[in-house]
């Protein structure tokens, strides 16, 4: 049964989900309110607290992904990251426990799912980069290229997709008291301060 259930899955990954809800983004008129969808978000550190980073010269980070399921609990996650140009990827460590199955990359798009359904926070992957200069750039979650959202898959019967808000992403070259380090959400920033990470 465990195998049929995980072919399944695979077969969602392989064919795409983009179709599967009609509610593209949580903001968008007739989503459900806010907090019913999960979240998704690129962190600094593997307790999921920070979500800047910042150093001297040539340095090292490690970006967290971390997944926050909305009520219906989660079982799969499609996205992609986007980073800019001053930093250089290094290494990429995988949850392996948590995952079962899982197309593409970071780079390129993800497709994942899980071994059992999540209801807690939990993490899919952490990532080393080198950064090159001091510029404030970002890493973003981005769409998935395949389907054009990013998305998680629900524990009901059929595993239905639904969006999930991008909770964080990960600011480098920078540290409180920058508006972009102050708030949790990426929302809860300025259009200001988000306007002059990606310009």
């Amino acid at each position: 049964m465990k195998k049929v259930a995980l072919a399944a899955i695979a077969v969602m990954l392989v064919i795409g989900w983009g179709s599967a809800f009609t509610c593209e983004y949580p903001e968008d008129p007739g989503c459900p309110p806010d907090g019913f969808y999960g979240y998704i978000g690129l962190f600094a550190d593997a307790d999921h607290m920070y979500w800047c980073a910042t150093g001297v010269g040539f340095y090292p980070i490690e970006m967290w992904i971390w997944c926050k399921p909305g009520p219906l609990g989660q079982i799969c996650a499609e996205f992609m990251i986007c980073g800019p140009t001053n930093v250089i990827p290094s290494t990429v460590t995988w949850n392996i426990p948590l995952i079962s199955v899982m197309l593409g990359d970071l780079d390129i798009g993800l497709s994942v799912c899980y071994v059992a359904c999540q209801h807690e926070w939990h993490w899919i992957a952490h990532r080393a980069y080198w950064v090159t200069d001091p510029s404030k750039t970002m890493m973003q979650i981005c769409p998935h290229p395949d389907t054009g959202v990013y998305s998680f898959a629900n524990c009901e019967p059929g595993y239905p997709m639904e969006p999930c808000t991008v909770y964080t992403n990960l600011y480098l070259n920078a540290a409180p008291p920058d508006p972009e380090c102050m708030g949790t959400a990426t929302k809860d920033a300025s259009w200001g301060a988000i306007k002059s990470m990606i310009e």
